[in-house]
């Protein structure tokens, strides 16, 4: 009896080079890093993002080069995953803009946050039903659930994003498992200043720095469990409890 089990989780997650992951926003920082680490694991990644990246050049990577933002854009690379693959193991919606607050900026983030996800699941639900399992996760942001009074249009959409994953899950149960998961900082800002560098590592309780670590084990824990959907994962370091100690 263990041994058919075994074998059924082994079905399940073992790689399919015809099957492949989507990547979105894999073209740098965290995303790269995530799609670097399902490559290296055998996974077929396709890579969709604004433009290509050297970095993430390797045997089991394609990059699709591909403005989310654009309806045109995206229906490009839905044919292309419809007519190249037998079916989809995930879909990951990493991509991700943080912009200030302006109209201009709250249309931007729309696009890519909530527009581009909900298009994409939405056409490719056929190829993620074919597997046997199959996963759709959204990558959102502490914020989503808190808000922010210094970027509001950010937390909004990502908090729509955040919320389609409890429709998405019912849509696609039992075969296709829609998560999120809410990181706080993982990778400061690029010619981050020391000032700045203490100051927000302090804003959590593990006051680190940890890179993209943390993401690529949510996925990975995401793509093997069995019994996790429209649910959240945070990884944000004690920031909520450290806001407490604030408060109190």
């Amino acid at each position: 009896m263990l041994g058919a089990i075994q074998a059924n989780l082994q079905k399940l997650t073992a790689p399919t080079m015809n099957s492949p992951i989507l990547v979105t926003g894999a073209s740098q920082r965290v995303g790269l890093a995530l799609a670097l680490n399902l490559a290296q694991a055998g996974h077929t990644v396709v890579s969709a993002s604004r433009s290509k990246s050297p970095k993430a050049e390797h045997p089991n990577i394609i990059q699709f080069q591909a403005d989310l933002c654009l309806e045109q854009d995206r229906l490009a690379l839905i044919d292309h995953l419809q007519r190249n693959y037998d079916g989809l193991r995930a879909i990951i919606h990493n991509a991700s803009l943080w912009l200030d607050d302006d109209l201009a900026n709250l249309n931007t983030m729309f696009k890519l946050h909530v527009e581009a996800p909900y298009h994409l699941n939405l056409a490719l639900g056929e190829q993620l039903l074919k597997m046997n399992k199959a996963d759709i996760i959204h990558i959102c942001d502490e914020t989503s659930s808190r808000g922010s009074k210094s970027h509001i249009g950010y937390a909004a959409t990502k908090a729509a994003l955040q919320n389609m994953v409890l429709s998405f899950a019912e849509k696609y149960a039992p075969v296709v498992r829609v998560n999120a998961i809410l990181p706080g900082l993982l990778i400061l800002k690029e010619n981050s200043d020391d000032a700045y560098r203490q100051q927000t590592l302090k804003k959590a309780l593990l006051e680190f720095e940890p890179g993209a670590q943390p993401l690529i084990e949510a996925v990975q824990f995401l793509l093997e469990s069995q019994y996790s959907t429209g649910s959240n994962v945070v990884i944000n370091g004690g920031r909520h409890l450290k806001n407490r100690i604030a408060v109190d």
